[in-house]
């Protein structure tokens, strides 16, 4: 296979990984912390960022680790390396989507003077299923890195 294609893929789920980690670990943590302005606020910014980037990436992932699946072949140990990864990218986004993208949906349009009521139970559940998401594509990535490498050492 082209190294620069695994490259590729390596780098998607990279980015895609590590935003899911520096949304738990760092953005997470804070919004936590914050008073409920503070918080609808920095949540309404933060997902101006995030939310044209992370489907690029993550897609991007999720179809590269197909693509090496097939292209490996998926009876070979790096073709299956690939498709379990691929596995957990489609459960980032399977999970992702009904909960945590839907809450951004929803917060987009709070207002910062006058917060829904249930505004702290939403805040716990966009964390709570933020992080299953991102314990799904940490192993993603490694798992992407194991089926390059033992695709190379199989040449």
């Amino acid at each position: 296979m082209e190294k620069s294609f695994e490259l590729i893929v390596l780098l998607f789920a990279a980015l895609a990984t590590g935003g899911l980690i520096v949304n738990w670990i760092g953005l997470g943590r804070a919004m936590s912390r914050l008073s409920v302005s503070a918080y609808i606020e920095f949540h309404q910014h933060t997902n101006r960022t995030f939310d044209p980037y992370m489907p690029i990436v993550v897609i991007g992932a999720l179809t590269g680790g197909v693509v090496l699946a097939v292209t490996y072949g998926v009876h070979s140990i790096p073709g299956q390396l690939a498709a379990a990864g691929a596995v957990c990218y489609a459960l980032v986004i399977i999970i992702g989507l009904p909960t945590c993208v839907r809450i951004n949906k929803q917060i987009a349009y709070w207002s910062i003077q006058d917060p829904p009521c249930e505004w702290a139970k939403m805040r716990a559940r966009w964390l709570r299923f933020h992080f299953i998401r991102t314990l799904f594509s940490v192993p993603a990535l490694a798992i992407y890195v194991l089926a390059v490498t033992a695709s190379t050492s199989h040449q």
